[in-house]
Order: structure tokens, then sequence, then C-alpha cells
């Protein structure tokens, strides 16, 4: 059920306007520092999906998912943030806005998904190499478990 899930929010992302102007919209790749570094530089604009701890209650699950955005720009990490239009590639505010209109009150997977909250990642090492991240926080309550 999770593996299908998140390949459907993957899905929705893809197929939306905003993954038109994406390089990448996958599963959230290797977290060792100088990988997702590298990754992060080479493929951004993107967006990961990467599930978060959820509780379980009476069968039922609820479920969480972090959108990281990643927006690169050469000029600096304030044209990441902010975009400039002009061919540029999408910003990281627009990333942000565009995904969470995306998920609020929208039925993916069978599941009505809503917006928790956006949180920014400020670390020397992303604004060092030009590159700006944020994460939509998205949760759904889906039953978990069968009885059968």
């Amino acid at each position: 059920m999770l593996a299908e899930i998140e390949t459907a929010l993957i899905a929705h992302l893809k197929n939306s306007a905003l993954g038109a102007k994406l390089r990448d919209v996958a599963g959230l790749p290797d977290l060792s520092g100088d990988s997702l570094l590298k990754r992060f530089t080479t493929d951004a604009p993107a967006i990961y999906v990467a599930p978060a701890s959820f509780p379980v209650e009476s069968r039922c699950a609820k479920l969480r998912f972090g959108l990281a955005c990643v927006a690169r720009n050469r000029r600096s990490p304030t044209a990441a943030r902010l975009g400039s239009g002009a061919g540029d590639p999408v910003g990281l505010y627009e990333m942000l806005e565009s995904a969470a209109a995306l998920f609020e009150d929208a039925q993916v997977s069978k599941s009505m998904w809503k917006v928790l909250g956006i949180d920014f990642l400020n670390d020397d090492l992303f604004y060092r190499a030009g590159v700006a991240v944020g994460a939509v926080q998205i949760e759904s309550r889906v039953k978990m478990f069968s009885t059968t």
C-alpha cells in the first residue's frame, strides 16, 4: 500500500502543470550529504517525495509525506528562491505554492490529501551551492490493515 501511494503522489506531481516545469520528480534519493547535494545541484528544479513518520490507530493511519522542493539558480540563492522569470527555472517559492495548491483537498490514490505546512531547509551547504530547499508537508487518513 505505501509503495502504491508514493508512486501515485509522484505521478500526481509529474502530470501537473508544475511537473512540466521540473527536471526531476521522484522518491527521495540517497540521504548522505555529498551525494544528496550533488543530485540537488544537478537535477534542480526538482521535487522529491519522502515518507514521514505517521501514527496508526484503530487500523487507520494518518499518512504523512514531505514534498522536498529543490531550486537552483547560478546567480544567487535569492534568485533560486524567488525565481526570475524570463525562461529561468522555476523558483522555490513558486514550487512550494504550486505543490501546496496541488495537494490541498486533492484526491490521490483513493485518498483525500491536505497540506499541514511548509518547512524551509536553511543549510549553509545548500546556500553555498546556490540551492534553495523547502518541503510541503501533506497528510491523508487511510485504512492501514485489512481484516482478511
